[in-house]
């Protein structure tokens, strides 16, 4: 059972993959694809590097060279113009989107963007502009860093006292501090203040992210915002009035701060488990014309909600991410299409 389970995920959709990708798009009607990235950079960012990884200069120009061939870019106007519309996407287009509103964004990504004549949204988190707090999950991949740079047995010996403090079992340090959660947050502070590391000195010093300034010039060079929430918890984790205070006061502030006359969203992390009253409410709410989430090549339940792929997981290219998202794609088709034979 377990083996033709492992067939059918991960071994079928392989396979598939293998089909060259101008049959593979079209089997698939790959209409609209919306990769999502988080960074772009050459450097070793420690506020990231032990989140995931992310794509160099070189590699990501590859993967824009790969989509121009393959699609047509669009901008954020158009998917809401289509919403409205109830029309079909036009067949190959992409929107290219980044979270968490890196001020890589603004020195690295849209100078090639503009080179390339690509249109894309970037989603910011309303608390971290103007570099005014610093993301739990950043100050995580710091302690990290630290805990890896020769940490005295003393101090790995508190860090545990902390952990057992809060009811937290952990097999290592590094593996206790990435797991630490959104509502879990306190502990990275009190961890980092035992090993003498002051983020608003980070902060100060890297300033990680977007400032309002550039922020109105990707503005002005035809590039559009959005809202990724208020500090970037697990929509999962929050109750359905958490969700939409992180929502829509996150919307708001971006759309007034920056003048904006439309209203864009995208989940962090996921949307998985969010509750048809969440978005009921929302699109209700007249503050958002759209919504992004990250399962992938999937239609959503709500037409404004639109599902995006990584172009970073796995850490491939654009050509093989997007060939195997069509493959699995195809065989979902495939297995329906038998079940609907069957029954």
């Amino acid at each position: 059972m377990i083996y033709k389970e492992f067939l059918r995920q991960k071994v079928i959709p392989y396979v598939f993959s293998k089909i060259p990708f101008s049959i593979l798009g079209k089997l698939t009607r790959t209409n609209l694809i919306i990769p999502y990235y988080h960074m772009v950079s050459n450097n070793n960012i420690i506020h990231v590097k032990h989140l995931y990884r992310y794509k160099n200069i070189k590699q990501f120009n590859e993967d824009l060279d790969f989509l121009l061939r393959k699609f047509s870019p669009i901008s954020l106007y158009d998917i809401m113009d289509f919403l409205k519309s109830n029309h079909s996407f036009f067949d190959n287009t992409f929107l290219l989107t980044f979270d968490d509103g890196f001020k890589e964004m603004h020195d690295i990504v849209a100078p090639i963007l503009l080179k390339k004549g690509i249109s894309a949204t970037f989603f910011i988190n309303s608390d971290f502009i103007d570099n005014k707090k610093l993301c739990y999950q950043h100050k995580v991949s710091i302690l990290v860093e630290h805990f890896q740079n020769n940490l005295p047995l003393v101090s790995i010996k508190k860090a545990n006292e902390i952990f057992s403090k809060n009811n937290i079992k952990v097999n290592d340090i590094r593996s206790g501090i990435l797991s630490i959660k959104y509502h879990e947050k306190q502990i990275i502070d009190e961890i980092a203040q035992l090993w003498g590391i002051d983020f608003d000195s980070y902060l100060l010093g890297e300033k990680p992210y977007l400032t309002s300034d550039q922020i109105n010039k990707l503005i002005k060079d035809g590039f559009t915002i959005g809202a990724h929430s208020i500090d970037h918890p697990l929509y999962s984790s929050l109750s359905l009035k958490e969700q939409l205070n992180q929502t829509e006061t996150s919307v708001r502030f971006i759309r007034e701060r920056f003048c904006l006359d439309y209203g864009a969203f995208a989940f962090p992390h996921n949307d998985n488990n969010v509750s048809r009253k969440f978005f009921e409410e929302i699109y209700n709410s007249g503050l958002i014309d759209v919504s992004f989430g990250t399962s992938d090549m999937r239609n959503d339940t709500f037409k404004n909600n639109v599902q995006r792929i990584s172009l970073e997981k796995p850490f491939l290219s654009a050509e093989r991410i997007i060939s195997l998202q069509c493959a699995k794609k195809l065989f979902r088709v495939v297995k329906s299409s038998n079940k609907i034979i069957r029954e």
